[in-house]
């Protein structure tokens, strides 16, 4: 079982040198979008995986290459992350929908470590819906299987297609990101996480979709473009990094609400640290752009930049130092 996982990956990993070097003009336009991800700087980042995660099912994908080199369909899939005790990540609910956003999975997960922050503002997911589940997730990966052969998402699958890699701010560096929401605002419309509401992994994996099939089919362009609401809604937000795995996203808010900033504010949209007992980031939402300048003014601290030429400052906490940056 082992070698045949180890043969799969060698023919993922060919596959995806062929998508960078080859031009694939004769390819589907969905097939096309593929280059621009596995093309970015982060992709590496983001979709490495160990040779050592044996519990995750290998697609064998890059076995079958020409067949999956014309291939249309496509499956979009989100899903909702908790903090385990060790500081990893857990998957606790997935959602997928196909082409037509017809939902083709929707299922909690149980992790098979303890759970530390289940961050539900964020999430959605309680404790009571975690202990109810029963699927793990080569349960779930084994409900996914039978779309691989199509050009889904999955570990170890290369044929991804990301829109936070495919999409790209105007006159920016290819580290800074878009995120789910802003490209809905920017590209369909709508707001698909609002301030303050949990997140749902189906309705977040049928906004990917449309994003997708708007270039695809409508051909709208990969640079978004951003209003002046778009702009004014990123002023009104303070970015949050090197936050320490041990403390919580609840506790996190409960420590900013009593010690920084007396109003009402939003944690939102926390990443996952990308090594374990690493650190992770969060974002803090104010009600408007004078409102989030006027908190990083009145923190006391030094005034500093980071890689990137912004201002940040240390916050101090409870049980915990780390960085908060203006956008």
């Amino acid at each position: 079982m082992e070698n045949l996982q180890a043969m799969h990956r060698q023919a993922n990993r060919l596959m995806i040198e062929k998508f960078k070097k080859e031009s694939l003009v004769n390819d589907t336009p969905e097939q096309r979008l593929v280059p621009l991800t596995v093309e970015h700087p982060q992709y590496n980042v983001d979709f490495s995986f160990h040779s050592y995660s044996k519990d995750w099912f290998v697609s064998d994908v890059g076995m079958k290459m020409s067949n999956v080199m014309i291939s249309n369909q496509m499956v979009a899939l989100d899903c909702e992350m908790v903090l385990c005790e060790d500081g990893t990540e857990g998957v606790v609910r997935v959602g997928a929908v196909d082409r037509n956003l017809k939902v083709i999975l929707d299922e909690f997960v149980k992790p098979h470590k303890p759970v530390v922050d289940y961050r539900t503002t964020i999430t959605g997911v309680t404790a009571e819906d975690v202990n109810k589940a029963t699927l793990s997730v080569v349960d779930i990966q084994e409900k996914l299987r039978p779309f691989l052969s199509s050009g889904t998402i999955l570990i170890d699958h290369p044929i991804v297609i990301d829109t936070s890699l495919v999409f790209k701010y105007p006159n920016s560096t290819k580290r800074r990101r878009p995120s789910l929401n802003t490209l809905c605002m920017s590209v369909l419309g709508y707001e698909v996480q609002k301030p303050g509401v949990s997140h749902h992994c189906v309705h977040d994996a049928a906004a990917a979709m449309k994003l997708a099939l708007a270039v695809i089919e409508k051909r709208v362009d990969t640079t978004i473009t951003l209003t002046k609401e778009m702009v004014e809604a990123e002023k009104s937000r303070l970015f949050l990094h090197r936050i320490p795995h041990y403390l919580s996203s609840e506790e996190l808010k409960k420590d900013l609400s009593l010690k920084f900033f007396p109003k009402k504010i939003a944690v939102d949209h926390v990443k996952p640290a990308k090594t374990q007992g690493g650190y992770y980031c969060a974002i803090v939402i104010f009600g408007s752009s004078v409102e989030a300048n006027q908190a990083f003014e009145n923190i006391n601290g030094y005034q500093e930049t980071d890689s990137s030429g912004l201002p940040q400052k240390l916050l101090s906490c409870s049980r915990a130092t780390f960085y908060i940056r203006k956008m």
